[in-house]
């Protein structure tokens, strides 16, 4: 038998039940491992990683130096009981947060604190008064849960400006599937077509029933530029850079083609800053001379202090009561919140208001040194700069270090992605993202030196 890491009867573990033994489900999966013995495995993982040098699956540290993204192919298994309420309540966030943010900016929105929007970094009072196309602003969703000790899955934070990450999810299943067929021996995974969904997406958002799309990128020296060319290739549409495209004479966006210029209906940005890459792009928009995915103006609900109010979010604009619960968070402006939260340092997670990629995150429970000094100074003088969650004891799974030939585990967490299109229909994707913490940390993002894990939801 594969010799797992020693169960200490405290750890949360996925692939085990309360009593350290086996859940069944991963009974194939095991099987598989031992059939290859640690000499097997360790061969094919070297295998996959070169797949993915070949592949330029990597994540780029600067403009010289690449790194493969690092992957445990150990397959992360969700049941379809499991999913079928993940994947409403992701369904539920969605159409709650579009609501919010039409409300926000061409209604009346009554239900974040005006001085918590005004004071996010990414509100944009010039797009008072603008519906875009649909009324859609968010497109594209990536949400980031963890499964608790009782089985439920819990949300740490939305993403609504440039969710990322979703071509590791593809990725990682395709090459996993190829290097590793034995695991899905003995499984009925739930399948999905992201390509179509998101064809399906863009016509729906245009009024031309054939429209010409591009994927901005920011260049090909980005940190994410993998996955825009992966996205480009498969969703076969041109990828393009700022030099690529120019306003027209009559407002609306051209892109230069070995053809001849052409004008683009819709373009799938993967650039915060419009006019530093295409000068006029924003009037553009704003004129309704391009529809954009994910449309602008989405971060005000990116923000890690606006996620306080999605539950009312939902009650207000569904009529609903959540079906995900959320991260217990407090308002650190609040007085009582503040002083309950600075009593409890220690059992806090501290997120900055804007921060992405594990940036401005502080897990207090796991940082040493003089951190609390500094942090609850922070906190006292800027209490709207952060906020504080409640810290959980998620989940973890197995890994297999190929460099030691020997199993560990590791916290994992859970990136979702779903979309919602012109017709008001929202589409989680089954499985997502896992994402794996380095050792000793609870950490899970890549940029942050995090793995991922190929995903299955399971019938």
């Amino acid at each position: 038998m594969a010799h797992l890491p020693g169960h200490n009867g405290i750890a949360v573990s996925e692939y085990r039940t309360d009593t350290g033994e086996l859940r069944p489900a991963y009974a194939d999966v095991m099987a598989a491992l031992d059939s290859m013995g640690t000499d097997g495995m360790t061969r094919r993982w070297r295998q996959a990683k070169r797949e993915a040098e070949l592949d330029a699956f990597c994540f780029p540290l600067d403009p010289k130096d690449f790194r493969p993204v690092p992957t445990d192919w150990i397959p992360r298994l969700v049941e379809r009981s499991e999913w079928d309420v993940i994947g409403a309540g992701v369904e539920q966030r969605l159409k709650a947060l579009n609501l919010f943010l039409l409300h926000l900016y061409a209604g009346d929105q009554n239900v974040v604190p005006d001085d918590v929007v005004y004071s996010c970094q990414y509100f944009y009072p010039e797009y008072q008064g603008f519906r875009p196309a649909k009324d859609v602003f968010v497109h594209i969703y990536g949400i980031d849960l963890v499964q608790q000790s009782d089985g439920r899955y819990v949300v740490l934070e939305d993403n609504l400006r440039i969710p990322s990450g979703i071509a590791y999810q593809l990725k990682a299943l395709e090459i996993g599937g190829r290097v590793f067929p034995e695991f899905g021996e003995g499984y009925d995974i739930l399948p999905y077509d992201i390509k179509a969904t998101y064809l399906d997406l863009f016509t729906s958002l245009c009024d031309n029933p054939s429209p010409t799309c591009a994927l901005l990128t920011d260049s090909k020296f980005g940190s994410a530029f993998f996955e825009h060319r992966y996205l480009s290739e498969l969703l076969d549409i041109p990828l393009v850079e700022g030099s690529d495209l120019y306003i027209g004479y009559e407002g609306d966006v051209r892109m230069k083609t070995i053809d001849g210029d052409v004008h683009v209906d819709l373009i799938y940005r993967r650039v915060e800053d419009l006019e530093i890459f295409v000068p006029g792009l924003t009037d553009a928009y704003l004129n309704g001379k391009v529809v954009l995915v994910n449309g602008m103006g989405t971060s005000v609900a990116d923000d890690k202090l606006a996620f306080l109010w999605v539950p009312d979010m939902i009650r207000e604009y569904l009529g609903e009561e959540p079906i995900l619960e959320q991260a217990v968070s407090y308002d650190l402006d609040d007085a009582a919140s503040r002083a309950y939260v600075l009593d409890n340092l220690d059992d806090m997670v501290l997120k900055t208001r804007q921060g992405y990629g594990g940036l401005g995150v502080y897990i207090m429970p796991d940082l040493a040194g003089n951190y609390r000094s500094q942090l609850s100074r922070q906190i006292i003088e800027n209490p709207r700069a952060m906020i504080a969650q409640e810290t959980i004891d998620f989940s973890r799974h197995v890994i297999f270090d190929e460099e030691a030939g020997e199993f560990d585990e590791r916290y994992i967490d859970l990136r979702v992605y779903a979309v919602q299109n012109g017709r008001g229909e929202a589409t989680a994707f089954p499985g997502g993202l896992t994402r794996v913490s380095r050792a000793g940390n609870r950490v899970t993002n890549n940029s942050s030196g995090g793995l991922c894990k190929p995903t299955w939801v399971i019938r």
